[in-house]
This record gives structure tokens, sequence and C-alpha cells, in this order.
């Protein structure tokens, strides 16, 4: 049997998870190796191999201190990461609950961490199945030709997942682009930003990135290193609000929102300077969108600001940050629900997000 999957775990804390993996791929159509049910005839460690070679992908299952025993050049979950890694397979770290990655890890399997990666949610599995397959090879193609052209968004939001789905199918960008719903922020951490287009977050309810000082602090940190590397970053609303306390958000925005008025409905107008750039050309030069509320603060000299209030309040604007761009827009203030702009979501708010990924510094 040709197979297309491979799954690498643990045999102690990984097995329970591998086969329900197993389970469900096959269940989808996927060719998959689990190697208790798989392995007929020959020597174990070179049929293993010999597997890993002709898989298109590679799963991970990483259970607490799943690399612990790593250091050892014989461990045989380190030989098929390694193998698998110098083979230019297409991994996929599964983390588990109270996985954590070492501080080090053997030079053969250290590009592991680098590999877009997916946590376990037995709550929501189903979720988590649908998200790790988005990561594999769809049958009868190869990995080249997956990753060919894809252009990787990743979306979170603060709002409930059946919003931010909604948000994700209005977008409609095409077969060219490959939207992922994060369900934390913190799973920015296990992704190889250095493959990503544009990261987008939603923040409605002066919602923190992480309420872990050290996991906010990594996340800045490479939100900053993904944005100077040349990559695009769509806020909203909160994200650098005061009372979020993101200075480093702030910093590279070149804002800190201070200042708030509610308003059930806000009038977007656009710039003299966007208008004549020909920027944001799907939008008309004015229009309402339903934020329930308007934030704003001093901007840095060399923000560029495409839409504003009568009163000349920023509502989009954008910031270049290395070779990237930052890019904010005000939609919205959660009440009793997000705001409708998001919650229907509005045309325009749709519109918006749809030119703003295509901002370019």
């Amino acid at each position: 049997m040709a197979y297309q999957v491979f799954i690498s775990y643990r045999r102690t804390g990984g097995e329970a998870l591998a086969f329900l993996i197993k389970e469900r791929l096959t269940q989808a159509g996927y060719q998959v190796f689990f190697d208790i049910e798989s392995l007929s005839g020959g020597r174990f460690d070179t049929r293993l191999l010999e597997v890993i070679d002709d898989c298109q992908d590679v799963i991970v299952v990483l259970s607490p201190n799943a690399l612990d025993r790593c250091s050892d050049p014989n461990d045989w979950l380190r030989t098929e990461v390694a193998h698998a890694i110098q083979s230019g397979k297409n991994l996929i770290p599964v983390m588990m609950k109270g996985f954590k990655w070492p501080d080090e890890l053997p030079d053969d399997i250290a590009a592991l961490h680098r590999y877009n990666g997916v946590l376990v949610t037995f709550e929501f599995f189903d979720g988590f199945i649908d998200k790790l397959r988005k990561y594999l090879t769809p049958p009868g193609q190869t990995y080249q030709e997956k990753e060919n052209g894809l252009k990787h968004i990743l979306l979170w939001s603060d709002c409930t997942q059946g919003v931010q789905g909604k948000v994700v199918r209005r977008l409609a960008l095409g077969e060219e682009y490959y939207v992922e719903e994060l369900v934390e922020p913190v799973e920015i951490l296990t992704k190889n930003l250095s493959a990503v287009d544009t990261i987008i977050l939603i923040d409605t309810d002066v919602t923190k990135l992480s309420n872990n000082d050290n996991t906010l602090a990594l996340i800045n940190e490479a939100l900053m290193n993904y944005v100077s590397g040349g990559g695009r970053l769509i806020c909203t609303h909160d994200l650098i609000y005061r009372r979020t306390r993101n200075e480093g958000l702030q910093s590279m925005f070149g804002c800190k929102t201070t200042n708030f008025q509610a308003a059930a409905e806000v009038q977007y107008i656009k710039t003299e300077d966007c208008r004549e750039s020909g920027l944001f050309s799907s939008l008309p030069d004015s229009f309402i969108l339903h934020d329930d509320e308007i934030c704003w603060g001093k901007t840095a000299p060399d923000v560029d600001v495409y839409f504003e209030t009568a009163e000349g309040q920023p509502l989009v604007f954008s910031r270049e940050y290395g070779s990237g761009l930052c890019i904010w827009m005000n939609p919205g203030d959660f009440k009793e629900y997000p705001p409708n702009s998001i919650l229907k979501p509005e045309r325009e708010f749709i519109a918006l997000l749809r030119e703003a990924i295509g901002l370019t510094t």
C-alpha cells in the first residue's frame, strides 16, 4: 500500500491521540501509516524510514516531554523527525496540552519548531482535524503542488468562532489564498511566519493577546520580527488601546489610542492623499460603518491616514515598520455583541480588509 501520511509519536502520552488522528484522516480518504497496524514484514527501523520516504506529510505528535529524550542520537523519534526534515517532507507538529518546546534541540531536528503547527483542542476536536487537514497535501496532489502560489493568512478575533468564520467566508479571497483561523493568539508562536503573507488581529473588547507577561512578550517579539522582515499586520480597534497595555504594538503602529466616543454610526471619509494615490479604490469617498465607537490617539509623523472622521480623527491608517507594514482600522467596539460592522459583517468592513491585504510598502 502507498501511504501519504506518516504519524510520529511517543507511545507514552501520544499513542491515543495518534490513533484518533489516524482514524479520522482515514475516514477522510487519506492513506495513513500507523506503525502498530501498518507494518507487515522486514526490519522495523529500516521499514519506518522507507515509509517516510514514500509519504508526502509527516505528523509529529508532541505529548508532554516528548522531545526530552531527543538528546540521545539513537532515540527513534529523533531519527524519524531528522529523516523527514532531511528528506524535505511536509512536517506538521501537533502540540498537546502540557507540551513545551525545549530551550535547545539537536541540530538535525532544530528546524522542527519552525514548521506550522497545530494545538490540540479536544473540546473542538472536529475543528482541530479540519485545521490539521488544511496543512496536509490533498490526496492525489504533491506537497510541492500544494505549496506553489498559496498566500497564507492568519486570522484571530476575540469574537465567537461563528462570527470569525463568517468574516473569513465573506472575505472570499480566492483559491490563491489560504486563511487559517486561530483560536488563541499564542498559536502565532507555533507558525512559520516567514511563509505567512498577512496576519489579521480583530480586537473588539480590550482583549490582551495574552494575560501572561512572558507569553505576551514572546508574541510581540514574533510580530515585530515578522513585520520588520516584510510581513503585513492588520489590527483593529482595541489592540493598541491604552487599557490593553501593549506597548510593543503601540510602538510598531506609531499610535496609542487613548480617546473614545460612542457612535452607533461612524462616517468614514477618504483623505485627499488616499484619493490621489488611488488606494482603497473599491470603497467610495464616504460611507457608514456601525462600529458603535470611535477610538483614536496621537499618531507618529510617518503614519499614512486613509480614512478619517469629519473632525479629522483617523479611522484607517498604516505605518511602515522595517520592511513590512502595520495597518490599523477602527471597527469596532463590543457591547452586548460585537459591532454590526463585524457581526454581520458589513460589506464596507470586508472591503477594507481586502484592500488592506493588498497594501504594500
